[in-house]
């Protein structure tokens, strides 16, 4: 790598890692893009060359996050061939990241649900793997893809009571989705015995 990319990607670094810090104690939206440019000893043009705008650094900084989240969850939990159990495997492992980084995935989700993106992708994965898990059992697909449109709009109507709380971890939250999902666990359950 040449001294100039090394230099550049540095310098990216140290914006991401001040900004992630002033996000942390100060808000997002209290800290704007002079001050972490201020903070990490560059001019403010220079930040732009690193980032179109404020939001696209917020999303670097969470998605970074996120992945390092979903590495560090990688065989914490048994594969598993129930759709409920898939989803609440999926709940124990983003809602506690979901609660750290509050101020974040509100703003990603506005720009999400806005512009399409990431939320709408990760939905999209999930409805995928619970649809594949009744698949499994002899579910016909029509079928698989309804109890998963159901299943995620559950996940997604706890997600959005949890959001005004900022509390994503409580007991609580989990066991209101297997109380919303008891029905389709009792479906797939059925259509394994059958």
């Amino acid at each position: 790598m040449s001294r100039r990319v090394q230099q550049k990607a540095n310098t990216r670094a140290k914006i991401k890692q001040v900004a992630k810090q002033a996000f942390f104690e100060q808000g997002l939206e209290v800290t704007t893009t002079r001050e972490i440019s201020r903070l990490a000893g560059v001019a403010v043009g220079t930040f732009f060359v690193h980032f179109q705008d404020k939001l696209d650094l917020v999303k670097e900084i969470y998605f970074d996050a996120l992945d390092e989240t979903l590495s560090a969850s990688v065989g914490l939990h048994p594969p598993t061939t129930s759709p409920t159990e898939y989803l609440s495997q999926i709940v124990t492992t983003l809602f506690p990241f979901y609660e750290q980084y509050d101020e974040f995935t509100r703003v990603i989700l506005v720009d999400s649900v806005l512009n399409g993106g990431f939320h709408s992708q990760q939905m999209a994965s999930i409805k995928q793997g619970i649809a594949k898990r009744f698949e499994a059992v002899g579910v016909d697909a029509k079928t698989a893809l309804i109890f998963s449109e159901n299943m995620t709009a559950n996940y997604w109507l706890v997600f959005m009571e949890c959001l005004p709380a900022k509390s994503f971890t409580s007991s609580a939250v989990l066991q209101r989705l297997e109380t919303l999902n008891l029905p389709f666990k009792v479906s797939f359950e059925n259509a394994a015995r059958a």
